[in-house]
């Protein structure tokens, strides 16, 4: 797991543009002049709204993601359909006694390969090229495949790979994410990137040991998170109890 870890250190890194991996200049007229010269060079184009076009995207998303929404549709109906053939029969007050019971043991095993063949397929869904392009594009879809996915206490490295586009496109919460990414790296006992996460060190409240600290900053910022000294302002340094240590 070590290893896995560092793994996904080192691609998120790697996966980060390189403009984001340096602080930005505290020039201020030139960042508003950038701002003013390429304004209108990076406003999104307008929704389409003649027929053509539009049919296009309907026929477009229909052939990209049809067959993965029929595939989800399926498999979370045989979840479901077996669920519905046990739980009215344990709900009846007339089973005889021990019935309930016998009934739950017998259908487990089903009941768990049904499960898990959806959570691995799920998981096996996490390209970090692809899954980011559909939660896009259809985050619907994706945050199914997702939870499934999440049933792998195992897959949770996989699982970060995949979303660090999405976090840093803005798709979803950029303080969840990294929070997310810290408690995974300092599970594996690793440096943790953003700086989330909270020791007690020789009495005090720190963030304990991040990876590549100089840039620390500018990855918080590409996720939207403030400095680490403004998010620090309150508590660093604040009494606390450290762990005992053992005899």
């Amino acid at each position: 797991m070590v290893l896995t870890a560092l793994a996904l250190s080192l691609a998120l890194q790697e996966a980060q543009p390189a403009d984001e991996a340096e602080a930005l200049p505290a020039d201020e007229t030139v960042i508003d002049e950038t701002l003013l010269d390429g304004a209108e060079e990076d406003l999104p184009p307008p929704p389409p709204t003649d027929a053509a076009s539009l049919i296009a995207q309907i026929d477009g998303q229909w052939a990209a993601y049809g067959d993965l929404a029929a595939e989800l549709a399926a498999r979370r109906a045989r979840e479901r359909f077996f669920a519905e053939l046990i739980l009215p029969v344990i709900a009846r007050d007339d089973l005889d006694d021990g019935a309930q019971g016998e009934i739950l043991r017998e259908t487990r095993d089903t009941s768990t390969l049904i499960e898990e063949a959806n959570t691995q397929w799920a998981v096996a869904q996490l390209d970090p090229e692809q899954f980011p392009v559909l939660y896009l594009e259809q985050s619907r879809l994706a945050r199914q495949i997702l939870r499934w996915a999440e049933r792998d206490r195992a897959a949770e490295q996989r699982i970060l790979m995949a979303l660090e586009p999405v976090a840093f496109a803005g798709a979803i919460d950029g303080s969840v994410y990294a929070q997310r990414v810290d408690v995974y790296l300092t599970g594996q006992n690793l440096a943790q990137l953003y700086g989330t996460q909270e020791f007690c060190i020789e009495g005090t409240l720190q963030p304990g040991p991040i990876d590549q600290a100089e840039t620390l900053d500018a990855r918080r910022t590409a996720l939207g998170l403030t400095s680490l000294d403004e998010a620090w302002a309150d508590r660093l340094g604040t009494d606390c109890d450290s762990p005992q240590s053992e005899d």
